[in-house]
């Protein structure tokens, strides 16, 4: 490891940025449980829905249900509240992705700020620079490299 830096200010403001980041890594773990929770609830629902449609699209065309928005219950056509909950549940899915990307983000940060987090290693961020490759690229440079 790095020695530590000589000057107080560098190495408090260092610090500073190290806690920062440990409590908002937290803090999005939270988030995607809370957010999972809510997902789980959300996946129930469609599939009880999709149960109700099992016994005649006509029950289910004719039927409606009590949705919770907020504080507030409101009556909803079946096609209504399945169309709610999926782009709900498509918004969900969105939101953990882009905070599990910002976890991975603010821990290879973390990792380059205190190297003693992964034992020295540089693997963290290796993986947070790795970027996909198509197929066409594979078989061009296995034909260019024969």
């Amino acid at each position: 490891p790095p020695p530590p830096p000589a000057d107080p200010a560098v190495l408090l403001e260092t610090l500073r940025r190290t806690e920062v980041l440990g409590e908002e890594v937290l803090a999005c773990k939270q988030q995607i449980v809370d957010l999972d929770a809510r997902r789980n609830t959300n996946r129930e629902a469609l599939a009880a829905l999709r149960r109700l449609e099992r016994q005649g699209s006509a029950k289910a065309r004719a039927s409606k249900h009590w949705v919770c928005l907020g504080d507030t219950f409101l009556r909803r056509s079946h096609a209504d509240t399945r169309e709610m909950l999926e782009r709900d549940q498509q918004r969900l899915d969105a939101e953990i992705a882009a905070l599990r990307d910002g976890i991975t983000q603010k821990t290879s940060e973390l990792c380059s700020l205190d190297p003693t987090i992964a034992h020295g290693s540089d693997v963290h961020s290796a993986f947070v620079r790795l970027k996909g490759i198509s197929a066409k690229t594979i078989v061009e440079d296995m034909l260019g490299g024969s």
